[in-house]
């Protein structure tokens, strides 16, 4: 697993979604419609209602991003599964990076802010669903691995992916010491 840098280059603010911000997300154009639509109308209520958790990045007072966070069985992304089979993860449902902002690295840093969370509360998969042209990106720079084939060689526009945060190397360097 690679070392996910803490330093934030773009003096990014991570503040969770509150109804102060509603104003605020009317303005937000990520280039992709539904992202821009579950902003402004769903991801307060999906927060307050705890199915998910919505959190705004902002340089200074201008919000360039966000992300959405929730836990799910990874059994769900399979068919047939059995109760054996459930095993929770991180879920990130949703990330968007303002147009005005896409290419400063925003998005690394968010991602990486979400690998930090994640390792802070143990838990050990973080799955998502890239969009096509984006899947290459969270495999590049994130170790992320598409879960199934078929996303890849089909006409699919997603691709679900895993990153599994269990490091082999760090457990063994610990027993072998």
């Amino acid at each position: 697993m690679k070392d996910f840098p803490t330093s934030n280059t773009n003096n990014l603010i991570h503040k969770i979604i509150s109804i102060d911000d509603l104003p605020q997300l009317k303005k937000f154009r990520c280039g992709n419609g539904s992202m821009d639509l579950f902003l402004e109308t769903e991801a307060y209520p999906s927060h307050i209602e705890r199915e998910s958790s919505t959190t705004l990045v902002y340089i200074d007072t201008k919000l360039v991003g966000y992300y959405t966070l929730r836990h799910i069985n990874l059994s769900s992304l399979f068919a047939g599964s059995t109760p054996e089979e459930e095993i929770g993860v991180l879920d990130i449902a949703r990330l968007a990076v303002d147009n005005d902002f896409q290419d400063n690295g925003i998005g690394k840093e968010i991602v990486n802010n979400i690998f930090h969370m994640a390792i802070q509360l143990n838990e050990r998969f973080i799955v998502l669903d890239a969009v096509k042209e984006k899947w290459t990106w969270y495999k590049d720079n994130f170790e992320f691995d598409n879960l199934f084939e078929d996303d890849i060689v089909a006409n699919s526009d997603i691709v679900t992916m895993i990153a599994d945060l269990y490091d082999q190397d760090l457990v063994e360097r610990y027993y072998d010491a």
